[in-house]
C-alpha cells in the first residue's frame, strides 16, 4: 500500500515536470508573429503571420525569414531596365513589363487587326461605281477602289448595300470579298502602323532590331508610323523617306488602316485641288519672271544713268563713282558669301508666312525620290528647294546642304517659312518647312506624299531662316 502511494506520487511529479518542460519548450521555440516582425523589422506583415501561426508555426517561421530576401530580389530584377540608354526614352513602369511568353508576333498582329472589324474588301480591277439604288441605271454616288474596305449593310438579289468612308450605296456583291475571305486579304491591302503608348514619353528608334544597336532618333506619342517589317519583339517602321528603324513591340500599339470609297463630291474636289495647285505654280512663276524683269530693267536704267552722269560731270563725279564701285564690290562680296553658304537670294518682297502658305497648296501631291516637281513628285529637299526657287531663292538639292543656308534660329523661336532639319544617325537626313502651330509641311515619304505633320513627328536637330 505504501509502495503504491509512493509510485503514484512519483508519477504525478513526473507528469508535472513533463508539463512544465513542454510548456517552456513551446514558449522558447515558437515566438509570436509580432516578435518575429520586430526582430526582422517587418511589422507590416505581422497580421498575416498571426493568421496562419496556429496551423503551422514552423513553416511560418521559415517563410518569414526567407521571404523578404526573395521579394527584394524579384523587385530589383523587374525594375532593372534593359539598358541604361532606354531609361531616358521609356518610363520604368513600361520597362518593368517583360513581353508575355504567349505574345508571339502572329498572335499580337492577328488580335489587333481583327479588332478593326473588317467586313468586306473590294476586289474590283480598278474601281466599281457605288450607286444610289441596286441597279445599273441608278445614280452614281461614289467609287469603291480596289483594296478599299467597306461595311456590308445588307445583301439582296446579288447586290450589296455598303458603307465606306462618306459613301453609302449599292454595288454588285461579286466585287466584294466578305467575312473570312476579307480577313485573308488584310495583309495585302491593309497598311499596318503603330502609335507610341501614352505611358511612354519618347521612344528610341534603333538602327537594328537589337537593344544595343545605335539610336537613330526618338519619336513621340500621338503620331502614326507605318510598319515595314515585324520580328519577334520589334517592328521596323518608316519615319520619313530618309529614316527607317526598329522599335520594341511592348512600347507601341499596332493598328491597321484601309483606303475607303470616295464620293463624287470628293473626287471633284480633289480634281479642283490639283488644278488649283498647277494654277498657283504658273502664277508664282509668272510673278517671279516679272519681278526679275523689273529688277533687270531697273539695274540697266541705273547703269545707263551712271554712265551718263560720268560723261556729263567728268572728274567731279569721281567720288560718287568710287562710292558706287565700292557698293557693287560689297554687293558682289555678299553674293559670293551667300554662294559659299549654299544659296543665293534675290529680294521678292514676300514673307516667310507667304512662302509657307504657298507650300501648303501642294499637300496631297506625290513624293518622288530625286524629284523637284511640286505637282508631279518631289523629295524632301526638292520640295523646299522648288518652293523657295519660286520666290527668288536658290537652294541646293540636298537637306544636309540646305542646313547651311540662311541663318540659324532656335527651335523654340521658329516662324512660318523656316526650315526644320532632322538627323538620320549623326548627319542631317530630312528637311521640312514650318507652317505655324507646331506643324510642318514636307515631302515625307512615298507612302504619304506631300503632307503636314507635327514638328516633333521626329526629333528635330536644328532650324534655319531663309527669309528675314
Amino acid at each position: 500500500m505504501l509502495k503504491s502511494r509512493r509510485l503514484k506520487r512519483k508519477a504525478v511529479c513526473l507528469g508535472l515536470t513533463a508539463t512544465l518542460v513542454a510548456g517552456f519548450a513551446v514558449t522558447f521555440v515558437v515566438p509570436t508573429a509580432a516578435n518575429i516582425c520586430r526582430e526582422l523589422n517587418m511589422a507590416g506583415i505581422s497580421l498575416s503571420l498571426d493568421k496562419f501561426s496556429s496551423n503551422n508555426k514552423d513553416s511560418i517561421i521559415n517563410s518569414s525569414v526567407s521571404q523578404p530576401a526573395q521579394t527584394a530580389t524579384e523587385s530589383s530584377v523587374s525594375a532593372t531596365p534593359e539598358t541604361t540608354a532606354e531609361v531616358t526614352a521609356e518610363p520604368a513602369k513600361e520597362v518593368k513589363k517583360a513581353p508575355k511568353k504567349d505574345d508571339s508576333p502572329k498572335r499580337v498582329d492577328k488580335g489587333l487587326i481583327t479588332d478593326m472589324d473588317v467586313k468586306a474588301i473590294s476586289t474590283a480591277s480598278d474601281y466599281v461605281h457605288v450607286r444610289r439604288k441596286p441597279n445599273t441605271h441608278s445614280k452614281i454616288v461614289g467609287r469603291l477602289y480596289k483594296g478599299c474596305s467597306a461595311d456590308v449593310l445588307k445583301v439582296k438579289n446579288g447586290w450589296a448595300k455598303i458603307r465606306s468612308g462618306n459613301v453609302t450605296g449599292y454595288i454588285k456583291k461579286s466585287y466584294l470579298a466578305i467575312g473570312d475571305n476579307a480577313k485573308k486579304m488584310i495583309g495585302k491591302y491593309g497598311q499596318k502602323y503603330v502609335r507610341v503608348k501614352t505611358t511612354v514619353v519618347t521612344l528610341n528608334v534603333r538602327k537594328k532590331a537589337d537593344i544595343k544597336s545605335k539610336i537613330l532618333t526618338q519619336i513621340p506619342i500621338e503620331e502614326n508610323y507605318d510598319v515595314l517589317k515585324s520580328t519577334d519583339h520589334w517592328y521596323k517602321i518608316e519615319i520619313d523617306g530618309d529614316t527607317k528603324g526598329y522599335v520594341r513591340k511592348e512600347y507601341v500599339t499596332l493598328h491597321v488602316r484601309f483606303k475607303h470609297a470616295k464620293s463624287m463630291a470628293e473626287i471633284k474636289a480633289e480634281h479642283r485641288r490639283k488644278l488649283a495647285a498647277k494654277r498657283a505654280e504658273r502664277q508664282r512663276l509668272a510673278a517671279l519672271a516679272a519681278s526679275r524683269a523689273s529688277s533687270s530693267s531697273s539695274s540697266s536704267s541705273s547703269s545707263s544713268s551712271s554712265s551718263s552722269s560720268r560723261s556729263s560731270y567728268g572728274s567731279s563725279s569721281s567720288s560718287r563713282s568710287y562710292s558706287s564701285s565700292s557698293s557693287r564690290r560689297s554687293s558682289s562680296s555678299s553674293s559670293s558669301s551667300s554662294s559659299r553658304s549654299g544659296y543665293t537670294a534675290s529680294a521678292s518682297g514676300s514673307t516667310g508666312s507667304d512662302i509657307a502658305s504657298y507650300a501648303q497648296k501642294f499637300v496631297g501631291n506625290p513624293y518622288r525620290w530625286g524629284g523637284t516637281s511640286l505637282t508631279g513628285g518631289a523629295d524632301c529637299s526638292g520640295f523646299t528647294m522648288t518652293i523657295y526657287a519660286q520666290y527668288g531663292y536658290s537652294l541646293p538639292h540636298s537637306s544636309a546642304s540646305q542646313a547651311g543656308c540662311g541663318r540659324s534660329v532656335s527651335l523654340s523661336s521658329v516662324q512660318p517659312g523656316d526650315l526644320i532639319f532632322y538627323k538620320h544617325g549623326s548627319s542631317i537626313g530630312h528637311v521640312a518647312m514650318y507652317i505655324g502651330g507646331g506643324r510642318v509641311v514636307h515631302a515625307q515619304s512615298a507612302r504619304t506624299g506631300i503632307t503636314t505633320s507635327s514638328m516633333y513627328y521626329n526629333q528635330p536637330a536644328c532650324a534655319r531662316r531663309i527669309v528675314g
